[in-house]
């Protein structure tokens, strides 16, 4: 009997916007269950660059395959690769079950099955349905409904699957090599690796694809659980960092404060990062400083907006008040935090202005915080995708399309272009030019002529921002000759 599932984790290519890639952890939950179940899985990560060793593992293991699985995100060029290995599957073993997951097939499956490599596609959490279906496949008997599957003719479109995280087993992490996945970050440490506790979120954003997903629900491995796996893996692969990829690690106030009271009571001595919402963070207020003693380093918060009208309009679920306050208590308890900006929302024209003033009052605080503003991507599925059709926005009419959508790149039509040339000046250039990093201003010390002509630069810069006024940028060309690079963020 068959008993070998093959997952394949597609490269993924924004560079040089996001250079970097981390554990395939998509694939390596799915694979949990089954590895509990007893299968045998084979992950593949095209990410490490190993397509001709990638064929050959399929290849030589596709005999005893049950069947094949990829994983993929909207963009990057992802879909395209993983399409390409579905046909080369398809070319070994035309009878050979090709199973999609990720956020396309969850949001519009009907979409993935215009390939006709593409048998089967498993919409949100994949793990539990995708292992019913291994088994039905082992099995031989006929094909049953299955919860979160669609099968290729599916008059119905079965909803998209959620499970309590607390269920599902621990991420098989001897399937990865670990050590090809240990970054460097200049906050956390030397040895750093991605980690997700929770899945979903409670809120309902009008642009975010995790409402499209999970409908504003939320579910999470408790705190006891959560230190276990790190802690585990912490010692494991001598770590010490860990960046979690929640969605939004600060939903449920105590699981929060029990995560880090367990780090600090067990010795258990990282730095970590997580994303939070200016809500969750204002419900912490009072505990921050033990959160901070546990390890946190960096925070993530979808800011969004500098204005209240568009905040409620993109349904936010807080105000511009809350924000600030969520920035206020990073700073005051040393979070190097990264605040989210989005500009050209459809329905919103007059916010730009307010949410570069917010910008510059949060880095007025700390010049370690980071400044990140991103141009509207609109996403099938979420609130606000219809009305940017209404408002001329064309989407993607193939999969290479869907491929190739990049969220780094301006994809709406109403964007005017001075608006997005200055907005980009702002976020790359003049916030941390005005209020800059301590790493900067210790680089100063040792160059006097450059610090006096950065002080004068800066009093420029201070009044482009009162007059909104971003063009010729001299100050980028003057760090270029003088540190080799033209903005100030680092990077991580």
């Amino acid at each position: 009997m068959k008993n070998t599932v093959i997952l394949y984790y597609p490269a993924i290519d924004f560079k040089p916007f996001y250079p970097y890639y981390w554990a395939p952890l998509s694939i390596l939950s799915v694979a949990a269950p089954l590895v509990a179940e007893g299968f045998k899985v084979i992950l593949l990560d095209g990410n490490l660059g190993n397509e001709e060793s990638d064929r050959h593992v399929v290849k030589e293991n596709l005999p005893d395959c049950i069947c094949f699985g990829i994983s993929s995100m909207i963009g990057g060029g992802q879909l395209e690769r993983g399409l390409e290995m579905s046909s080369y599957v398809k070319s070994l073993d035309r009878n050979m079950p090709i199973v999609f997951g990720g956020p396309l097939g969850t949001v519009i499956p009907e979409a993935l099955f215009k390939d006709s490599t593409v048998d089967y596609v498993v919409r949100g959490q994949g793990e539990y349905p995708f292992l019913e279906l291994v088994k039905l496949f082992q099995s031989g008997l006929p094909m049953k409904d299955i919860a979160g599957v669609v099968k290729r003719g599916d008059s119905e479109i079965s909803k998209p699957a959620m499970y309590d995280k607390e269920s599902l087993p621990p991420y098989p992490w001897h399937l990865l090599d670990v050590e090809k996945y240990v970054r460097q970050d200049r906050l956390l440490g030397e040895r750093v690796m991605n980690f997700i506790s929770s899945q979903g979120c409670p809120y309902r954003c009008g642009y975010c694809s995790e409402v499209s997903s999970y409908g504003s629900r939320w579910k999470a491995l408790t705190a006891e659980r959560t230190l276990r796996e790190v802690s585990d893996l912490v010692k494991k692969y001598n770590l010490n960092g860990i960046k979690f990829y929640d969605s939004n690690f600060f939903v449920d106030k105590n699981r929060v404060i029990k995560f880090a009271q367990g780090l600090i009571d067990n010795g258990i001595n990282i730095s970590w990062a997580a994303s939070a919402h200016p809500k969750g963070l204002k419900r912490l207020s009072g505990d921050l400083g033990l959160i901070r003693k546990s390890g946190l380093k960096r925070l993530l918060i979808g800011a969004e907006s500098g204005s209240q009208a568009s905040l409620n309009y993109i349904n936010k679920g807080c105000t511009t008040e809350d924000i600030m306050d969520a920035a206020e208590l990073c700073a005051q308890h040393d979070i190097s935090s990264a605040f989210t900006f989005i500009v050209g929302m459809p329905g919103i024209s007059d916010d730009v202005n307010a949410t570069l003033g917010m910008a510059i009052r949060m880095k007025k605080l700390s010049g370690n915080f980071e400044i990140n503003i991103h141009f509207y991507a609109p996403l099938p599925g979420t609130p606000l995708y219809e009305e940017a059709i209404k408002l001329g926005y064309a989407p993607p009419g193939s999969l290479s399309e869907w491929s190739r959508y990049n969220y780094y790149v301006v994809q709406i039509p109403w964007l005017d272009k001075t608006v997005e040339k200055n907005v980009r000046l702002f976020g790359d250039l003049y916030s941390d030019f005005l209020y800059p990093p301590e790493w900067f201003l210790a680089d100063l010390e040792s160059k006097p002529i450059a610090r006096t002509t950065y002080g004068l630069l800066r009093r420029l810069v201070e009044l482009r921002c009162k007059l909104h006024f971003y063009s010729a940028p001299i100050e980028k060309y003057w760090l270029k000759q003088v540190f080799g690079k033209d903005m100030l963020k680092r990077g991580d």
